[in-house]
């Protein structure tokens, strides 16, 4: 019961986990493409194929696609907001005047203001 409410708790996994659920996927789908040829080829079916690749690919997105406890073992640790920042990043939004400023690009918005930034 723990682990269902882990993985309930948070759908969010951290890049260490992403990059496992990268690996862990291709490595699953690959042995199931692997499996089934060897399924399909042993029974002649293709039918047989088919089926062990799709029971390979459920079990697959049933590994990865879930946010499992392995994928969040390592939390990334922001940096907290400043004051400073924030006032920086208002003071370069400015407010639209008229329509003609609606249709402005980047780069023309730049070398408006003379701030390279």
């Amino acid at each position: 019961m723990d682990i269902l409410k882990s993985v309930s708790e948070s759908g969010r996994i951290d890049f260490k986990g992403q990059q496992l659920a990268g690996n862990l996927a291709t490595a699953l789908l690959s042995l199931s493409s692997v499996a089934a040829f060897c399924v399909g080829f042993s029974q002649q079916q293709l039918s047989a194929c088919f089926y062990t690749y799709a029971v390979g690919v459920a079990l697959t997105y049933l590994a990865v696609l879930l946010p499992w406890p392995v994928f969040r073992r390592t939390p990334m640790v922001w940096l907290a907001r400043s004051k400073g920042a924030t006032a920086a990043s208002s003071a370069r939004q400015r407010p639209i005047d008229s329509p003609n400023d609606a249709r402005k690009t980047f780069v023309e918005d730049v070398s408006d203001d003379g701030d390279p930034y």
